[in-house]
């Protein structure tokens, strides 16, 4: 390694110089002075200064890798190359081709299969050039070499925030599996306005104050909407719906959510509450500062899942103290969004999917036994089986599947055993045992 004159010793400073040293490892030692020598013939010199400075970069690298977290998903791939007359380089021919296929597959988690088909040369470009870039650690599991190719098979970690950063830019982020149908229940207090409001109270006034249309919810429709996301939108649906009576407060929570998604076919259901409050104001000054919080999670109607929790902040400037408000829950809803997209994508396209099973009309528990085994061994896709109630006659169990609820209701539907199918919904499937399994 080389560097500059001036970090050669050609600078104007003196004795404030140190030598360290580069490529192998190096035992360094501080003398009497205070600074740190060593004994190699190769030597870089730096001024006093500079190493105070790089020894604070070194000591603040983990605050900033740790700032942001970053979700990965472990992937296998192989690759090949033709085999040349320098083994090595087909060697690593064959891991690079091995990493770009391993980014393939990641993208296929999150991207509908047609949608690649259709955007495959931007893929290309954009994407699949600079694998390296998505791929954390790759380990080699095998390498082989037959009838002229360099073959080798890796287990990689990518990088999926990375990667779906850039496919949001180019516009074709959608989940592999359908996006789920989302219904967002923000309650919202807004500068000016004692209460929060809520469109879920169904009237035009709440304790003498206009239910407006919410910054919050208007601000996270069109960050869900530009994802590619369904959203349920009970002002323009134009059906007849009545909440109960029960179901008109602000905190709605997490059963009353989905009691509400339920009747209005949504799948997710976001909910939570949004607040402006003003801040300090310089004296004389016309200009206010507006500050905003915003909480919400996503909970999964057929289950009560909790699929995703986070929070938005937002600060805005305005002359306008009902504008500057608005502005800032709008800032704190678009935080809150992405943060909430990432979590429920991650959990709505994973590999694994979660599906809850009843099981009604058992004779006694030998039963239940006997289902589990059948699972395990007879459904294809299922990896685990969870019972997570017995009480009766019935059984809740929940199943770690790479299959959908209704792919499951199909396996068993075709046992031949007594086993009745009498419900399915996205994530739930509803079964009676007319008999003994046999």
């Amino acid at each position: 390694m080389k560097l500059s004159a001036a970090s050669r010793g050609e600078s104007s400073i003196r004795k404030e110089t140190i030598s360290i040293f580069t490529l192998d490892p190096v035992t360094f030692n501080l003398n009497t002075e205070g600074y740190m020598a060593n004994t190699s013939p190769q030597k870089i010199t730096f001024c006093k200064s500079t190493i105070f400075f790089l020894a604070a970069i070194i000591l603040l690298i983990p605050l900033w890798l740790g700032a942001e977290e970053t979700v990965l998903k472990r992937v296998e791939a192989t690759g090949t190359a033709s085999i040349s007359s320098n083994t090595a380089l087909s060697r690593d021919a064959a891991i690079a081709d091995a990493q770009r296929k391993a980014v393939e597959q990641a993208v296929g988690t999150l991207v509908a299969s047609e949608t690649i088909v259709e955007n495959y040369q931007a893929l290309r470009d954009t994407v699949y050039t600079k694998t390296r870039g998505y791929i954390r650690s790759y380990n080699l599991i095998k390498e082989s070499q037959a009838q002229g190719l360099y073959q080798v098979t890796i287990s990689a970690e990518v990088a999926l925030g990375d990667l779906k950063d850039d496919l949001g830019a180019m516009g074709i982020l959608h989940v592999k599996s359908e996006r789920p149908r989302v219904l967002f229940m923000i309650a919202e207090k807004n500068i000016g306005h004692r209460y929060y409001v809520f469109w879920w109270w169904g009237r035009s006034e709440y304790r003498g104050e206009s239910v407006d249309m919410s910054a919050a919810e208007s601000a996270l429709k069109e960050t869900f909407i530009n994802q590619g996301f369904n959203v349920a939108d009970i002002s323009g649906s134009g059906q007849a719906f009545e909440i109960s009576d029960a179901l008109r407060v602000e905190d709605i929570g997490k059963d009353g959510a989905r009691k509400v998604g339920k009747d209005l076919n949504a799948e997710v259901v976001i909910y939570g509450k949004a607040v402006a409050v003003e801040g300090p104001r310089a004296p004389g000054s016309h200009v206010g500062t507006y500050i905003a919080d915003i909480t919400a999670q996503a909970v999964r109607v057929d289950d009560g899942a909790v699929l995703a929790s986070s929070k938005g902040h937002g600060v805005a400037r305005h002359i306008s103290e009902v504008t500057g408000g608005t502005e800032a829950i709008t800032k704190a809803s678009n935080e809150l969004g992405e943060k909430l997209i990432g979590q429920i994508v991650a959990r709505w396209s994973g590999d694994a999917q979660s599906v809850t099973i009843k099981l009604d009309n058992i004779g006694d528990y030998k039963m239940v036994t006997e289902f589990k085994n059948t699972l395990k061994t007879r459904v294809r896709g299922v990896q685990a089986v969870y019972q997570r109630k017995f009480e009766g006659s019935t059984a809740i169990l929940e199943l770690e599947s790479k299959m959908t609820a209704q792919n499951i209701a199909d396996e068993i539907s075709r046992l031949g055993m007594p086993l009745k199918v009498v419900r399915t919904t996205a994530n739930t499937v509803e079964i009676v045992m007319e008999g003994p399994l046999k």
